[in-house]
């Protein structure tokens, strides 16, 4: 992941959490094109305990929400009762006392919560724990964006002149002064890993649509009458060139640069430096810019816009786990594939009495279907909304609440939408919606989300979710929130 750097550099990057440096005997390194971390530092920095079976050469990593078990050398880990497979196992690095657990990068930024920044300058990595806040503003444009389908322009960046924006002609002069025609402050770029590029700001932000050139391809966004907040992150400074990069493992993106591009007018300019030439969605909405890559061969999730009077939507319900896969075991010993099921067939049973809605179950009874295969059905049948159903578990803990998961900026308002009814129906906290790298909502091509009801492993929780008339109001929920969605 940071390859580029590290060979032209002869000591290896700096490791920071939310700001602070961490001391670790093993420093992040490359191996093969993946980026390791010393997971015992980063996890116990973020509160997280760390114990080491040295017989089994597993490490298991747990708060009071979360639990992953990790095991040297295997692609196998379990994330909160649910396996995830690791594209690179774990590894050991050093030898006796100065041994050290190193873990890809990538499974600790989509399984832990982190964004992941690098300041190319000063060869640091940057963690993040993303706020739980949502960004608020005065105002904003609005609207959604549409999508890019490409372009063939083969001039630079304008007045970039380099390969990192504001070199040549644009680019600040720094200093740590606000523009006084600034209307949108930026104040944060962060990357969730997999394709979606957040861009938090307060204000106005007046944005148009994003440039798509080549030689080399890229996609570059300007937001005009805008700055770096004071408080930019991560790992920002506004006494220094406002300038920086977020270098990603990405198939698609290569890295996200971004600068302070001019004074007059004041702009800051994003730049997406791709692999090969790609398309892209960009969201707006309140505080908040998202653009997500699409590689060329990808359909663009279409925008939703108010429905003709006959057109019949294709609904995909998806029951998590099955068969020899049972999901999260709850504290009465029932199974989570059993819970996902029945809300399944309630949610089918509903949908067929909407005359404008198709429902289509990925599984029917307990029966097994990879991955992969969920995604494909609702790909091949040009669904337009994936709705996949699980139920939580976090053994050892009193973790309580609903939250509902997407993967790409197409498809968070529906997840928000879903995400509000849930919680009208189980009454549990609110854990929010949440970005992940879940196959079954990455791999769909039309806005998909996942939702977790509750938790199996919470008396509270297991109660409710297992509750014939609680079930009943979840599956009106969903229903109310796919009508929502499809404006029905």
């Amino acid at each position: 992941m940071f390859a580029s750097v590290t060979s032209a550099a002869s000591k290896a990057p700096k490791l920071f959490l939310n700001g602070l440096e961490l001391q670790s005997a093993s420093a992040p390194r490359i191996d093969k094109s993946t980026t390791f971390i010393p997971i015992r530092t980063v996890a116990e920095g973020m509160g997280f305990d760390v114990t080491w079976d040295k017989a089994a050469k597993k490490a298991v990593i747990h708060n009071g929400d979360s639990l992953i078990e990790l095991v040297v050398g295997s692609k196998s880990s379990v994330v909160n009762g649910s396996k995830i497979v690791l594209a690179t196992p774990a590894k050991i690095v050093g030898s006796g006392a100065a041994s050290t657990t190193m873990v890809p990068l990538r499974f600790v930024s989509e399984n832990m919560g982190l964004e992941v920044y690098y300041d190319a300058p000063a060869k640091s990595v940057y963690l993040f724990q993303p706020s739980t806040q949502e960004p608020t503003a005065p105002g904003t444009d609005g609207g959604t964006g549409q999508p890019g389908t490409g372009g063939t322009g083969s001039q630079p960046d304008p007045g970039t002149g380099g390969t990192t924006p504001g070199d040549g002609d644009g680019g600040s002069s720094g200093g740590g002064t606000i523009p006084a025609d600034a209307q949108a402050l930026v104040t944060s770029i962060q990357y969730d890993g997999i394709g979606t590029t957040s861009i938090a700001y307060q204000g106005i932000a007046t944005v148009g649509e994003p440039q798509v050139l080549s030689g080399p391809d890229r996609i570059v966004l300007d937001i005009p009458a805008a700055a770096f907040a004071d408080a930019f992150t991560p790992g920002y400074s506004a006494t220094t060139a406002k300038m920086g990069e977020i270098v990603t493992d990405n198939s698609l993106v290569t890295k996200i640069r971004f600068s302070h591009y001019s004074d007059k007018p004041s702009t800051v300019r994003v730049v997406w430096d791709l692999q090969a030439a790609a398309q892209y969605t960009l969201t707006k909405s309140e505080g908040l810019l998202q653009l997500s890559v699409l590689g060329a061969s990808e359909p663009v999730p279409p925008v939703p816009t108010t429905p003709s009077g006959d057109k019949i939507f294709k609904v995909v319900i998806d029951a998590g786990h099955g068969d020899q896969d049972p999901g999260a075991i709850g504290i009465t010993g029932k199974t989570e594939k059993s819970f996902n099921l029945a809300i399944a067939l309630k949610v089918n049973e509903l949908l067929k009495k909407e005359a404008r809605i198709e429902p289509i179950l990925t599984r029917s009874d307990d029966t097994f279907i990879p991955l992969e295969e969920r995604a494909a059905i609702a790909n091949r049948l040009n669904a337009d909304v994936f709705i996949s159903i699980h139920a939580n578990a976090l053994k050892g803990s009193s973790a309580s609440g609903t939250e509902t998961y997407y993967n790409r900026a197409d498809s968070k308002t529906l997840a928000d939408i879903i995400q509000k009814h849930l919680l009208a129906a189980t009454g549990l906290p609110n854990r929010k919606v949440q970005t992940a790298g879940f196959v079954v909502i990455k791999k769909t091509t039309m806005p998909a989300v996942l939702t977790e009801s509750g938790f199996l492993t919470n008396s509270k929780d297991n109660a409710i979710l297992f509750d014939e008339n609680k079930q009943n109001e979840i599956a009106q929920a969903l229903v109310r929130g796919i009508k929502e969605y499809l404006k029905l």
